[in-house]
């Protein structure tokens, strides 16, 4: 009987949805959104993959300019100075469904044998207001398009039906308001679940994602996100309230948690993890190369020979300029800042922690990271990265030094044993299942917290 009783009921719903030109119309806005979210995605990577793989002929016409400047072999402090490898960030083939943070930070970097802390930081400038908006990507659609559209779908369940008259006849036949509601958010449930697989699908498809496990994590997190607004939902209709009233409510409480509260940790987070080290890091290292010109070379040479002690016995150099020398107090310029860089390696990685945690208080930020961990596109992505640009460089120097310190001339051939980098962003595993607990978690709250409120409205009518 109950069986059959909300069948019916669910059956009543789909004759109403497509009665119902409003619900129609939002429906449609979303797959709109999700469509043009999966494009400007797609298109976002595919300029990445294009400047990415543009590199590599870049890369090669780069050596055969040196090739023709230095036909009978050049000394490799030249080919240090003008020649150019590049630090390449590969995209996971998730990339194109959360951007995160590719599109605010570098995802390659030229590299030459000079000091690497200022080069790893000279990358393309990028428009701010772009920076402030962020991509509009299926994850976007996803966080902050997709509450939107719950709320739209469901702010006067009751309500409309009270405010037609028609609640009293409805109720009249064997038929609670608890399973009334039930089947309403039922509906919508299904709805939504269609809507997101299908988006999800299209996605995957378009920008050829791997298929593997993620695919299930993907939906269910989203499923999880829909169910915690679908539970707000729950919360303020049944406070039997006017449309107006739910309408204002939700909207409300959308903005205080996808606008209001990430705001609000930005600030906490400024406060308690402030980053002084980045800029001093830079002047530090500047001052301490440009004082190379002036310092004495064999001093250099000798807190040079320090850190690198098998060279200590390498030709001595002249009263002339030599490239050797040169790159001693480049290298003596990044030892110089080498706490600084560690202090701030750390915050930046501390700052990462205290996000996630934050985040933890707010459904949509927690979503946010949870897809940009998935896709390989959250901030620990992006500080790997720059780790694995440094060791490229401690390579190219390892590479390089022979040839300065034993001055062995640079030949067109020796090209091709120079070491090459290419670091593939893979899913922070490690940030997904939190984020799915903390997100399991929000929806309970609200699911009690509407379920204690309907108690309480109930014997207050009563």
């Amino acid at each position: 009987m109950r069986h059959r009783i909300l069948a019916t009921l669910l059956y009543t719903e789909w004759l109403s949805f497509k009665r119902e030109k409003s619900l129609l119309l939002f429906t449609l806005l979303l797959l709109a959104a999700g469509f043009y979210g999966i494009y400007s995605g797609h298109a976002e990577i595919s300029r990445q993959r294009t400047k990415l793989a543009g590199l590599e002929q870049l890369y090669q016409d780069n050596i055969s300019e040196m090739n023709a400047k230095y036909p009978d072999g050049a000394d490799a402090g030249d080919i240090g100075y003008y020649h150019s490898a590049f630090a390449r960030n590969l995209p996971d083939s998730w990339a194109a469904l959360s951007i995160g943070q590719r599109d605010a930070n570098p995802y390659y970097i030229k590299l030459r044998l000079l000091a690497v802390q200022n080069q790893l930081y000279n990358s393309e400038n990028t428009n701010p207001d772009k920076l402030a908006s962020g991509t509009f990507d299926l994850a976007f659609v996803l966080v902050y398009i997709l509450p939107l559209f719950i709320v739209a779908i469901c702010f006067n369940i009751y309500s409309a039906e009270k405010e037609r008259g028609t609640l009293g006849s409805i109720l009249s036949q064997p038929v609670s308001l608890s399973a009334l509601l039930f089947a309403k958010f039922l509906f919508r449930f299904l709805l939504i679940l269609t809507l997101v697989i299908f988006l999800s699908l299209v996605g995957i498809s378009v920008n050829t994602a791997t298929a593997d496990s993620r695919l299930w994590l993907w939906i269910g997190g989203t499923v999880l996100y829909s169910l915690f607004w679908l539970g707000v939902c729950y919360v303020i209709v049944v406070l039997k309230k006017n449309s107006a009233f739910n309408a204002v409510s939700l909207l409300g409480l959308w903005l205080l948690f996808t606008v209001i509260m990430p705001v609000t940790f930005n600030v906490i987070i400024q406060i308690r993890q402030p980053l002084s080290e980045g800029l001093q890091l830079t002047l530090k290292q500047r001052e301490e190369v440009h004082a190379g010109w002036d310092r004495p070379k064999e001093q250099t040479m000798q807190r040079f020979f320090t850190y690198y002690p098998k060279y200590r016995n390498t030709p001595e150099i002249g009263a002339r300029f030599e490239w050797k020398w040169y790159y001693a107090f480049q290298e003596l310029g990044d030892r110089s800042v080498d706490s600084l860089y560690k202090v701030y390696s750390h915050k930046l990685k501390s700052r990462s922690h205290l996000t996630s945690e934050l985040s933890k208080l707010s459904p949509p930020a927690t979503f946010q990271l949870f897809l940009n961990a998935l896709c390989g596109t959250d901030i620990r992505a992006q500080l790997d990265f720059m780790e694995s640009a440094v060791q490229y460089h401690n390579k190219l120097k390892a590479f390089y030094y022979p040839y300065l310190f034993y001055k062995k001339p640079f030949l067109e051939s020796d090209f091709a044993f120079e070491p090459r980098h290419a670091h593939q962003s893979v899913a922070d595993r490690n940030a997904i299942y939190p984020a799915l607990i903390a997100m399991l978690i929000a929806f309970l709250a609200v699911l009690f917290a509407g379920a204690v409120l309907q108690l309480l409205v109930s014997s207050e009518i009563r």
